[in-house]
């Protein structure tokens, strides 16, 4: 998703440095509370609330009680190691300002959604030139690094784990995937006001987009080879079966699967998603938080580099997340 002019009043709110617990006491709920443009579609009556950060799990408890105060209010979930804070669930009609009233709130956002967009390559992917072209192939032949002994952790719609390429198999002895779960379920439908949540006992992907990421990744023959075919890998799937053509997936379930994978101790966190947004976005906290902690976390910067500034996309521009381009042809330098 291209970001377009009218993410500048957002920008306006978001930039600067994030308020201290003082600053935040003195800033007026109203200006805590983040809202998105028409264009950008939200989950209705649900939104991340950011805790300052003196305000952690010893305060927790008398925090959800302050919050669930507010009329028709209760907290869904509770994010306590890449993002201090909550996701909750309200009526339609609460006005998030009185969230925001709350002492040690330092920010309130709609729950936002994603969408992947996901078209099969028209390139021959056994061709040797496409690791040529990235140096993956100098690594693999010439230097021996095949990810032996490292783990990624995948955050995306899930992995046909039974494919031969990546393993056939699901957290077997010897197989490649040893973590990972399913945060959404096949029967999540983002154009319901009250989306359905039931997860499946395994990650398996009804799209296609995380099972191509998985075989860049750790794809390991005989046809196709990834990036580190060695590695152990995990798969959290957080992205919806396909509605109305699109795949999807909330502010809150993604912190869920990005915590997962922080919490099982990945050396790498991958994380082809995001959409317009800032440093101060939740996704961008908490993957900004992680890679603070030394892990690597790798994020898509979107397909709309052609559309010219102001089309980053979050969690990529998190401070310290490795922000990811893509490249459509290395034959064709220009005229």
């Amino acid at each position: 998703m291209a970001v377009r002019w009218t993410w500048l009043t957002t920008a306006l709110v978001l930039l600067g440095s994030r308020p201290s617990l003082s600053e935040a006491a003195s800033m007026a709920p109203e200006d805590k509370v983040v809202s998105y443009p028409p264009s950008v579609r939200t989950k209705p009556g649900s939104f991340i609330v950011e805790m300052d950060e003196t305000l952690r799990a010893t305060s927790a408890n008398a925090f959800i009680k302050n919050i669930e105060a507010v009329a028709d209010v209760t907290v869904s979930s509770q994010f306590t190691k890449a993002f201090n804070g909550f996701a909750v669930a309200a009526a339609a009609s609460t006005d998030p300002v009185q969230l925001a009233k709350i002492r040690g709130v330092k920010r309130v956002w709609p729950v936002r959604y994603h969408t992947l967009s996901y078209e099969k390559p028209s390139l021959n992917t056994t061709s040797n030139f496409l690791h040529h072209m990235t140096g993956v192939e100098r690594v693999l032949r010439e230097m021996g690094i095949s990810g032996k002994g490292v783990k990624i952790g995948i955050v995306d719609s899930g992995v046909d784990y039974s494919h031969p390429e990546l393993g056939a198999c699901w957290k077997t002895p010897g197989c490649p995937w040893q973590y990972g779960a399913d945060y959404i379920g096949d029967k999540y439908d983002f154009l319901s006001d009250s989306p359905v949540v039931d997860p499946n006992p395994t990650p398996m992907d009804c799209d296609g987009h995380g099972t191509h990421v998985s075989g860049i990744i750790g794809a390991r023959g005989p046809t196709i080879q990834g990036v580190a075919p060695n590695a152990t890998l995990g798969m959290y799937r957080v992205f919806s079966c396909p509605v109305a053509g699109q795949v999807s997936a909330p502010d809150d379930i993604l912190l869920q699967g990005i915590e997962a994978a922080f919490m099982d101790g990945h050396d790498i966190i991958s994380l082809s998603l995001g959409g317009g947004g800032w440093p101060e976005d939740p996704l961008s906290v908490a993957c900004a938080r992680i890679a603070d902690q030394g892990v690597v976390v790798v994020a898509a910067n979107g397909n709309d580099g052609r559309n010219g500034l102001f089309t980053a996309g979050s969690p990529a521009v998190g401070r310290g997340v490795i922000s990811v381009g893509s490249v459509d042809n290395w034959n064709v330098t220009g005229p």
